[in-house]
C-alpha cells in the first residue's frame, strides 16, 4: 500500500547537534517506520539551512508575495527553495517541533511565514500548488500545552491545502518541574505517545494512499 508514497520529515528543533532533540528522535523513528512500509523518505533539519526571514511583501501588496519567493530571488545564499521543492514533491509531510513558551519553535515559525508564498499562489493568483497532500505533527514539550501549538499549525496547513487524517498528532508533555534530563526515558515508556506515533503513521499513510488512488477526497480535511 505504501510503495511510491513520498514522505518528508521536517525537524524544527534548534538543537545544535543532530540526535539530541527529542522531537527529532521521534521524527527519525517515524521516518524509519515509513521506510519499512516501502515509502520513499526525506529528512530535513531546518537548523541546517540558511533561511532568511519573510520580508512581508504581502503587506504591501498580495501581488508582491510570489512563488518563487522574493527572498529566494533576492538572496543567492537563501536555501528555502530546498524546503519548497521537498514539500511540493512529498505526499506526506511530518513536521516535528518542540514547544517554546506555549508555541512552536522559531524555526517552524520562519518556515510558516516563508510558506506564505505557496499559500498566496492559491488565495491570490488562483494557482493551487498543494494538492492531495497529508500532514502529521510531532510535538514535544515540558510543562507546556500541546493543543495550542497543534491548533495553530493545523490551521496553517489547512490554509495551504493539506489534508488532515483522523490521527494527525503524536505528542508528549513533561511533568511540572524543570528536570528535562529524564524526559526521553519517560517518552519511551509512555504507551500513549508510542501509540499516537504509530496511529499517526498509519493514518497519514492510509489517507495518502486513498488520495493518490482517487478514493479520499471526502476523507480528512483540506
Amino acid at each position: 500500500m505504501a510503495e511510491g508514497i513520498r514522505v518528508l520529515g521536517l525537524s524544527g528543533s534548534s538543537r545544535q547537534v543532530p540526535g539530541i532533540s527529542k522531537s527529532e528522535r521521534l521524527l527519525v523513528r517515524a521516518l524509519d517506520r515509513f521506510k519499512g512500509y516501502g515509502c520513499d523518505t526525506t529528512f530535513i533539519r531546518l537548523k541546517d539551512l540558511k533561511i532568511y526571514d519573510c520580508e512581508g511583501n504581502y503587506s504591501e501588496s498580495p501581488d508582491y508575495c510570489t512563488y518563487p519567493c522574493q527572498s529566494s530571488l533576492k538572496y543567492d545564499d537563501d536555501e528555502m527553495q530546498t524546503v519548497y521543492d521537498a514539500v511540493l514533491a512529498a505526499d506526506i509531510l511530518i513536521l516535528a517541533t518542540p514547544i517554546r513558551w506555549n508555541n512552536h519553535s522559531a524555526l517552524v515559525q520562519k518556515f510558516v511565514e516563508r510558506m506564505n508564498a505557496i499559500e498566496n499562489q492559491a488565495s491570490w493568483f488562483g494557482n493551487r500548488l498543494i494538492r492531495n497532500k497529508v500532514v502529521g505533527l510531532i510535538i514535544i514539550g515540558h510543562v507546556d500545552g500541546i493543543q495550542h501549538v497543534a491548533g495553530n499549525l493545523l490551521n496553517f496547513f489547512v490554509w495551504l491545502g493539506f489534508h488532515i487524517p483522523e490521527a494527525a498528532i503524536a505528542s508528549w508533555v513533561g511533568e511540572n518541574d524543570e528536570d528535562t534530563t529524564k524526559d526521553w526515558d519517560q517518552i519511551e515508556r509512555n504507551k500513549y505517545t508510542q501509540e499516537d506515533l504509530q496511529n499517526m503513521i498509519n493514518g497519514t499513510l492510509r489517507l495518502s494512499y486513498n488520495l493518490k488512488h482517487g478514493k479520499g477526497e471526502a476523507e480528512g480535511s483540506g
